[in-house]
């Protein structure tokens, strides 16, 4: 994640802190830290993927040898939460990199319990392609080229309380390839930003 400002990070801290309090779930003397969470998905020729509503199903699944999740449900424990700051989306296919371009004109969703918090946002708004009011990074390719990867920074800080569920979607225009020469796609996605863990002392 970018490096910010001590007030915007301040800001985050109260938004969360704020709307735990509303839940009346008191997260003051939790510990602060770095959060980064994520689910993988094959791709199989649909245009609508769904994102951490099954990752009780992946917790000691392997794909392309690696965890498909790095959480084991989609909703935090007591005690812990997290703002989200950016999102990436990782697309690998091991035989021929991308692949496709399609992405760049899906649409994310983000929902907390039964609130959609972010609705159709464009991942071309940091497409080098498009480049509509680009708040983004730059797409980029990494390793050996058989790697793509999109980055959304949002503008406003979304909170993920204690015990809430949330899950993401990306919807394309058109259903996406399976892959490419007998190599599936992969999807991931990441959220990261700022976090709190249970911490029974009170005294961090």
């Amino acid at each position: 994640m970018q490096n910010l400002p001590f007030a915007a990070q301040q800001d985050q801290v109260n938004k969360f802190l704020q709307a735990n309090r509303v839940l009346g779930a008191q997260m003051d003397q939790m510990q602060g830290t770095t959060r980064i969470i994520y689910d993988t998905q094959n791709c199989n020729s649909l245009g609508s993927y769904d994102f951490f509503s099954q990752v009780s199903s992946k917790a000691n699944t392997l794909i392309n040898n690696a965890p498909a999740s790095n959480i084991s449900q989609n909703r935090f424990e007591p005690g812990e939460g997290m703002v989200i700051k950016e999102c990436g989306i990782l697309l690998f296919n091991p035989a021929l990199g991308p692949g496709n371009r399609h992405i760049d004109l899906s649409l994310l969703n983000i929902t907390v319990g039964n609130n959609k918090v972010v609705k159709d946002l464009p991942i071309s708004t940091g497409s080098p392609l498009v480049q509509i009011n680009p708040i983004n990074y730059k797409n980029q390719f990494i390793g050996d080229d058989n790697t793509f990867l999109w980055n959304i920074r949002f503008l406003t800080n979304i909170v993920i309380p204690p015990q809430i569920q949330f899950f993401v979607n990306l919807k394309f225009p058109t259903n996406l390839p399976n892959g490419f020469e007998n190599q599936p796609l992969i999807f991931r996605l990441y959220l990261k930003g700022y976090g709190k863990l249970f911490n029974p002392r009170n005294n961090y």
